[in-house]
C-alpha cells in the first residue's frame, strides 16, 4: 500500500476519534457548569468557555504552522495530541466555571491535531488526489462531530461528566500514539527561508485566494460555533423533559449531513471550481439556520438542523481544497496556520456576539443572527468569485500569476 494511502487511513481514524472526543462535552457543557455553580449565568459562562479556546489559538496557530513547515507536520500532530490529553484530564478535575475557561485557554495554545493531520494529508498526497483525500478527512472529522455528542450524552448520564472527559483524554492519547507509530511523512525537504509572521500575513492578504479562504473559514465558524454553547439550553426550552441522549442526537445531525454531502460538494468543486459550492453552502446554511427560530418542537428543529449540515458541508472542505490545489507546497503549512487563526477568530467572535444577542433578545434570535451573517458572507463571496476563475476553470497563466504572490516565501 502506498504510504499516502496508509497515512489517509490512520489519520482519518485518528481525526474521527479526536473529533469524537472534542465534541463529547457539547451536550452537557451547560449542565456541567450548572453542577459546579447553580447560581452562575450558564449561557454566559458557556460562551466564555467556548471562546477562551479561540482567543489563545488565534495567536498560536500561525506559529505552529510556521514550525510545521520547518520540522514537519507529524511532530506538530504529536505535540498537540499529548498536550490535549493533559487538557482533558484538567477539564475533568475542574471545580469552578473559571477553571474550565482556563483549561480551554490552554487548549487553544496547544491545539492543532486535526488541522495538522489535514495539512499532512494535503502535502503528502499526490496533487491529483489531494482534494478528494481532504474531503475524506473532513468527513472523518464530521463523523466524529456526529458521534461525539451522542456518546458524550450517554456517557454523561451513565458515568457522569468527569469520567466522560477522562475517557476523551484516553482516546486522544491512543490517537497520538497511532500517528507516531504508523504515519509516515516524506515531503519535508522543501524548507522555506526564514520569514516573520508579518511577512507571511502580507503574502496571505495579497493573495485573492487566501482572502477568500479566510472569509470562508471565519464566517463558517461564526455560523457553527455561535449556536453550539447555547444549543442544549435552547433544546431544553423546546422540550423540558428531553434526555441527554436525545440532545446528543440533535447535536450530531449536522455531522450526519456533513458526512453525506461533503464528498459531493468536493466533487462539484473539482469539476466546476470551488467557488460554487462555497456560495451555495453559505446561502443554504444561512437560510436553514435562520429558519430554525420558527421550529415549534425538537423534531422540526432537528430536521432543519440536519438540512443546515448538508449545506455547511460545502464550506470547510472547499476552503481546504483551495489551499491544497492553489497554494505552493512550501507555503501550505503557514497558509493552513493562518486559516486556523481565521477559524479561531470566528470561534471567538461568534459565541461572544451570540451570547450578547441571547441575553438581550432571547436565545431564538441567535439563529436569526448567525443565519444573517452567513447570507451576507455568501453574497460577498459571490461578488469576489465573479472576477476570478478557480479550480477547474483556471488557466496555466492564472496559476503562474497566483504563484508569484508567494515568491517572497520560497
Amino acid at each position: 500500500m502506498p504510504y499516502y494511502k496508509r497515512n489517509l487511513i490512520v489519520l482519518c481514524i485518528s481525526i474521527f476519534l479526536t473529533a469524537c472526543s472534542w465534541n463529547q462535552i457539547s451536550p452537557f457543557l451547560g449542565f456541567y457548569i450548572e453542577s459546579m455553580d447553580a447560581t452562575a449565568n450558564i449561557a454566559r459562562w458557556s460562551s466564555l468557555v467556548f471562546a477562551a479556546h479561540f482567543v489563545s489559538a488565534f495567536f498560536a496557530q500561525p506559529l505552529w504552522g510556521k514550525l510545521g513547515d520547518r520540522v514537519g507536520r507529524k511532530p506538530m500532530i504529536m505535540r498537540a495530541g499529548f498536550g490535549l490529553t493533559v487538557i482533558y484530564f484538567g477539564l475533568a478535575m475542574s471545580t469552578k466555571p473559571w477553571h474550565l475557561v482556563a483549561w480551554r485557554f490552554a487548549n487553544g495554545i496547544l491545539t492543532g491535531f486535526i488541522p495538522g493531520s489535514i495539512t499532512l494529508i494535503a502535502t503528502n498526497t499526490p496533487d491529483n488526489l489531494a482534494a478528494r483525500a481532504i474531503a475524506i478527512a473532513q468527513s472523518a472529522s464530521a463523523a466524529g462531530t456526529m458521534i461525539g455528542p451522542v456518546l458524550g450524552g450517554i456517557l454523561a448520564e451513565v458515568f457522569g461528566y468527569r469520567l466522560s472527559l477522562k475517557m476523551s483524554g484516553i482516546i486522544l492519547l491512543g490517537s497520538t500514539l497511532a500517528v507516531g507509530l504508523l504515519v509516515k511523512e516524506e515531503k519535508t525537504e522543501e524548507i522555506p527561508k526564514r520569514s516573520t509572521i508579518r511577512e507571511d500575513l502580507e503574502i496571505v492578504f495579497d493573495s485573492p485566494i487566501m482572502r477568500i479562504v479566510l472569509v470562508t473559514i471565519m464566517v463558517a465558524n461564526i455560523l457553527t460555533l455561535s449556536v453550539t454553547p447555547i444549543l442544549t439550553l435552547y433544546l431544553r426550552e423546546l422540550s423540558p423533559t428531553m434526555s441527554g441522549a436525545i440532545s446528543g442526537v440533535i447535536f450530531s445531525l449536522p455531522g450526519i449531513g456533513f458526512v453525506l454531502a461533503a464528498y459531493k460538494w468536493s466533487d462539484m468543486g473539482e469539476r466546476q471550481g470551488f467557488g460554487k459550492p462555497i456560495v451555495a453552502g453559505f446561502i443554504g446554511a444561512g437560510t436553514a439556520m435562520a429558519l430554525l427560530t420558527l421550529a415549534p418542537n425538537i423534531w422540526l428543529f432537528g430536521t432543519g438542523y440536519f438540512v443546515y449540515g448538508l449545506f455547511a458541508a460545502a464550506l470547510a472542505p472547499s476552503a481546504a481544497c483551495l489551499i491544497a490545489t492553489e497554494v505552493p507546497e512550501d507555503f501550505r503549512g503557514r497558509a493552513y496556520g493562518v486559516q486556523q487563526s481565521a477559524s479561531m477568530l470566528g470561534g471567538l467572535v461568534g459565541p461572544i456576539m451570540a451570547g450578547w444577542v441571547g441575553d438581550v433578545f432571547g436565545l431564538s434570535y441567535i439563529f436569526v443572527f448567525t443565519g444573517a451573517i452567513a447570507l451576507a458572507g455568501g453574497l460577498y463571496l459571490a461578488r469576489r468569485f465573479r472576477d476570478m476563475r478557480l479550480g477547474a476553470g483556471k488557466t496555466d497563466g492564472d496559476m503562474d500569476d497566483e504563484s508569484q504572490r508567494y515568491a517572497a516565501s520560497s
